[in-house]
């Protein structure tokens, strides 16, 4: 029986993940002061671990929020060429042993990339369109059933009053 060869682990290509990073008005995360165009790397034998040890990003710039409110951070765009460990609670923040700082994005900017992010992933192929446009209107089924519906003269539902 032929016998596999075993690659050593430094020789396995490790794709990079992208992503965006939030910091404090200082431009530091978890007192480790960062900059532009840095790359940061864990010391041999350390093993990123999300939430414990490493280096942490997001996938999802809409995320970032739920670490870094808008009013006193920076956000960077980042990529990672590590190992890596990914938040098993359905947030894209990942942990890696190996991450670049690009540049520091505006609010905007991230506001932009977190629609973007949101948009690519809708299945466009198969998308079904109703009630949208000027004067749409919505169909309701069932005892106190509710639609929504957008445009400029949208129905009203009996629970809410409209406003124009």
């Amino acid at each position: 029986m032929p016998r596999k060869k075993v690659i050593p682990e430094k020789e396995i290509a490790i794709p990079e993940i992208k992503g965006f990073k939030g910091f404090d008005k200082d431009f530091k995360c978890k007192d480790h002061q960062y900059e532009v165009c840095k790359t940061y790397e864990l010391p041999d034998g350390q093993e990123p671990k999300c939430c414990e040890q490493g280096f942490h990003f997001c996938e999802n710039p809409g995320d970032l929020f739920d670490y870094y409110g808008p009013a006193n951070s920076k956000y960077a765009e980042v990529s990672s060429t590590g190992k890596t460990d990914k938040q098993k609670d359905g947030d894209s923040k990942v942990c890696t042993s190996k991450i670049h700082i690009h540049s520091e994005i505006s609010l905007s900017a991230l506001i932009q990339a977190s629609v973007k992010f949101i948009l690519d992933k809708v299945n466009w192929k198969d998308n079904k369109v109703s009630n949208t446009g000027y004067r749409s209107a919505a169909t309701k089924n069932g005892q106190m059933s509710e639609s929504p519906n957008t445009g400029i003269r949208r129905s009203c539902t009996r629970r809410a009053k409209c406003r124009y």
